[in-house]
C-alpha cells in the first residue's frame, strides 16, 4: 500500500468504497444459482422468477437517469450512504423473504440503491483522489470489481448448498451494515450541491410505466397466456413509452436526451448491442435451472459453470480494446455475433445426457463471443457522436442495454414456460422442462442471427467516420498541433539491413512498413531484431536479458556471424509486427490517450484516409497539456 503513494485516509476511503460496490456488484450475480431453490420453495415458475433479475435489472435502468439529478442535488457522501442503507434494507426484506412478493420488492429496493451506487462511486473516487493518484484507485477499482461477477455465482452456490438462499442474502446485509458503518466515519462531505435542479417527474413516471408495464406483459404472457392482465400491460406500456419519448424529444433539457439516436450508426450500434444483451442474460437464468432441476446437480455446481465464463469475459476487456484499435470494430462483430449465435444455437440440443466440461466449455465460448461485440460495437457507435453529445450517447446506451437485458430475458423465459406447459400433458416433468429450455434458446438464437445480419450489412471501417463526426475540424486541428510530421518509414519489402540503418541513423526504435499507396502494413523495432538473434527465438522476454543472451551468443557460438548475416537479408516484414495501431487524424484527444494508455505504446501514427500523416508522442501531450494549463493559469 505505501508504494502506491496513498494516505492511510485514502487507502481507507478505497477500501470502503471498493468493498461497498464489490457487495452490490456480487449480488446481480448470485441470484442465479438460487432460481430452482426459490421456485420449488415458493412454486412459481420460470417466468415468474426470473421477475427476481429482469426486475432488478430494469430498475437499475430507469435510474440511470435519476442518478444524474442526484448527483447534482446531493452531496456525495450522503448520497452514498442512502444508496447503501436502500440496498441494506432491501437485501434485509430480500433475506425475510416469506413469499415471492415479498422477495421481488427487496430485490426491486436493492436495485434502486445499486443503480444510484455504481454511477456515485466514481464520481466518488475523482474528487477524493489527486490526479496524479487516480490512476492506482481506479486500477484497484476495476480489478476488484471485474472479480465480482465472476465470484458472484460460485459464492451463492456453496452458501445454498451448506445453508439456503435466505443465509445468502443476509450475509449481504450484514457486511452492507459493516460498510455504512465505516462509511459514516472515513468519507468527506464532497461535491458541490446545486438546490436548483429539478427532476422531471412525468418523464421518470412515463419510463417507469412504459418499461415496467411492457416487462409485466410479457412475463404475464408466458405464466398464463394472452390474458387482459397481460394484454393491457403491453398495450399500457407501449402507449406510455410513446409518450415518454415525444416528451423527451420537446424538452430542452431531457431526462434522457434520446435525440442521440437519430444519428444512424449510433442507432445501429445500440440495436446491435441491446439484441445481444438480451439473447444472452437469459442463459444466466436458464443454465441453473437445467443444472438443478432437471440434471439433478448442485447449486455449487451450477456455479462453478458459470465461474469461466464470467472470467474470461472481464479479462477480455482490454485484450477487446486493443483488437479493436487494431482491426476496427467489423472483423471483431462478425466474429462474436456468429459465434455468439452459434453456441447459443448448440444449447438447442443439449439435454440431461450433456457432460459438465462440455457445457462448460460451450457456455464460456458463448461469454468470450459477447466480449468481441460489447465494447467495439459499442465504441464505434459513441465514436460517431460529436463530443457535446458523448455523455448523452453513454446514458442512451447504458439504459437501453440494461433494458434490453431484462425484456429479452422475459420473452426468452416465457417461450420457455409456453414451451413447457404445451408438452407436459403427453410427456414427463424432465422432458418438458429441457423441451421448454430448447426452446428458449431458439428464441435467444434468432436474437444473435438478426445481430449478426445486421452487423455484416451495416456495420463497416469507413474511414470518413471520424472525419464525419469531427465538426469544424475542430479535433483535426488540435491532433495536427500535436503531432510530429516527420515520419519515417520503410517499404514493406525492406530488408532487416535496411531496416537497422533506418533505427540507428535516426536514433528510433521502430518504423512502420508501408505499401506501394503509402498504407501501414506492419511494422519493426529493435526487440523484434533482438528477440530473433536470442537463444529463446521469438519469446518475449526483458529487453536486458535479451541483449545479455544475444553478446553470450556471440562469444559462444561461432555461426552467430552467420546468423547476423542471415537476418540482414531478410524481409523486415518477416520479423515484424503485422497490422498497425493508429489514430485518425480526426481523433479527439481522449481517444488518442485510451489507444496510448489499453496499448501501453509511448506514441501512435496518426492515419488520413489510412495513410500516415504523423506521429503522437505520450511526451507530446503531456507537453501539450502541461503549455494549455500554464496558459489558462496566467490568463
Amino acid at each position: 500500500m505505501a508504494n502506491w503513494g496513498l494516505t492511510r485516509k485514502q487507502i481507507i476511503m478505497l477500501i470502503v468504497l471498493v468493498f461497498g460496490t464489490f457487495v452490490t456488484v456480487l449480488n446481480q450475480t448470485v441470484v442465479a444459482p438460487a432460481l430452482p431453490s426459490i421456485m420449488s420453495e415458493m412454486s412459481v415458475d420460470a417466468a415468474v422468477a426470473q421477475w427476481l433479475t429482469t426486475g432488478f435489472t430494469l430498475v437499475n435502468a430507469i435510474m440511470v437517469p435519476i442518478t444524474a439529478f442526484l448527483t447534482d442535488r446531493f452531496t456525495t457522501r450522503r448520497l452514498f450512504l442512502a444508496s447503501m442503507v436502500l440496498f441494506t434494507a432491501g437485501t434485509a426484506l430480500a433475506a425475510w423473504g416469506p413469499n415471492f412478493p415479498v422477495l421481488l420488492a427487496g430485490r426491486l429496493i436493492q436495485a434502486a440503491g445499486a443503480g444510484i451506487l455504481m454511477p456515485l462511486v466514481m464520481t466518488v473516487l475523482m474528487w477524493t483522489f489527486p490526479i496524479d493518484r487516480r490512476g492506482t484507485a481506479m486500477g484497484v477499482f476495476g480489478i476488484v470489481i471485474a472479480f465480482a461477477p465472476a465470484a458472484g455465482p460460485t459464492v451463492a452456490g456453496i452458501i445454498i448448498d451448506q445453508a439456503n438462499w435466505h443465509v445468502m442474502f443476509w450475509i449481504i446485509a450484514v457486511l452492507c451494515a459493516a460498510v455504512i458503518v465505516f462509511a459514516a466515519a472515513a468519507l468527506e462531505r464532497g461535491g458541490k450541491t446545486n438546490k436548483d435542479v429539478k427532476l422531471d417527474v412525468v418523464s421518470v413516471a412515463l419510463s417507469t410505466l412504459g418499461f415496467g408495464g411492457l416487462l409485466y406483459g410479457l412475463s404475464a404472457i408466458g405464466s398464463y397466456g394472452v390474458t387482459a392482465d397481460s394484454a393491457g400491460g403491453v398495450v399500457i406500456g407501449a402507449i406510455a413509452l410513446a409518450f415518454f419519448f415525444r416528451r423527451q424529444l420537446r424538452m430542452e433539457q431531457p431526462m434522457l436526451q434520446v435525440r442521440v439516436l437519430t444519428n444512424r450508426r449510433f442507432l445501429i450500434a445500440t440495436i446491435i448491442v441491446m439484441l445481444v444483451q438480451g439473447a444472452l442474460l437469459a442463459g444466466g437464468i436458464l443454465i441453473p435451472i437445467l443444472l438443478q432441476s432437471y440434471m439433478g446437480f448442485s447449486a455449487t455446481t451450477s456455479g462453478l459453470v458459470l465461474l469461466p465464463g464470467a472470467i474470461v469475459m472481464g479479462a477480455m476487456g482490454p485484450v477487446a480494446g486493443r483488437l479493436f484499435d487494431k482491426h476496427g470494430p467489423r472483423v471483431l462483430a462478425i466474429i462474436g455475433t456468429g459465434v455468439l449465435a452459434l453456441t447459443t444455437a448448440t444449447f438447442m440440443f443439449m439435454g440431461p445426457g450433456m457432460g459438465l466440461i462440455t457445457l462448460t466449455v460451450i457456455y464460456t465460448v458463448r461469454l468470450f463471443s459477447l466480449s468481441l461485440v460489447n465494447m467495439p460495437i459499442s465504441t464505434w457507435g459513441m465514436n460517431a457522436l460529436p463530443d457535446k453529445l458523448m455523455n448523452h450517447g453513454t446514458s442512451v446506451q447504458n439504459t437501453f442495454r440494461q433494458v434490453a437485458g431484462s425484456l429479452g430475458t422475459a420473452v426468452i423465459v416465457s417461450a420457455s414456460t409456453v414451451a413447457t406447459n404445451m408438452v407436459s400433458g403427453s410427456t414427463d416433468a424432465v422432458t418438458a422442462g429441457v423441451f421448454g429450455i430448447h426452446a428458449a434458446f431458439a428464441v435467444a438464437t434468432a436474437l444473435c442471427v438478426l445481430g449478426f445480419v445486421l452487423t455484416v450489412a451495416l456495420v463497416r471501417n469507413k474511414p470518413g467516420d471520424e472525419a464525419a463526426a469531427d465538426e469544424d475540424n475542430a479535433h483535426r486541428s488540435l491532433i495536427e498541433r500535436i503531432m510530429k510530421r516527420d515520419v519515417y518509414t520503410l517499404p514493406e519489402n525492406a530488408t532487416v539491413l535496411e531496416a537497422m540503418q533506418l533505427l540507428v541513423n535516426n536514433h528510433i526504435s521502430a518504423a512502420p512498413l508501408i505499401d506501394a499507396a503509402g498504407k501501414p502494413t506492419g511494422f519493426i523495432s529493435d526487440g523484434d531484431i533482438m528477440r530473433y538473434l536470442s537463444k529463446r527465438g521469438q519469446m518475449i522476454m526483458d529487453p536486458v536479458v535479451m541483449i545479455v543472451q544475444t553478446v553470450d551468443a556471440y562469444s559462444d557460438h561461432k555461426d552467430y556471424a552467420h546468423k547476423l548475416e542471415h537476418l540482414m537479408g531478410m524481409k523486415a516484414s518477416d520479423i515484424g509486427a503485422k497490422g498497425i495501431i493508429g489514430v485518425s487524424v480526426h481523433a479527439d484527444l481522449p481517444e488518442v490517450c485510451r489507444v496510448l494508455g489499453e496499448n501501453h505504446l509511448k506514441k501512435v501514427p496518426v492515419l488520413e484516409d489510412g495513410v500516415i500523416v504523423g506521429v503522437i508522442n505520450r511526451s507530446d501531450i503531456t507537453h501539450f497539456s502541461m503549455e494549455k494549463y500554464l496558459e489558462e493559469r496566467g490568463a
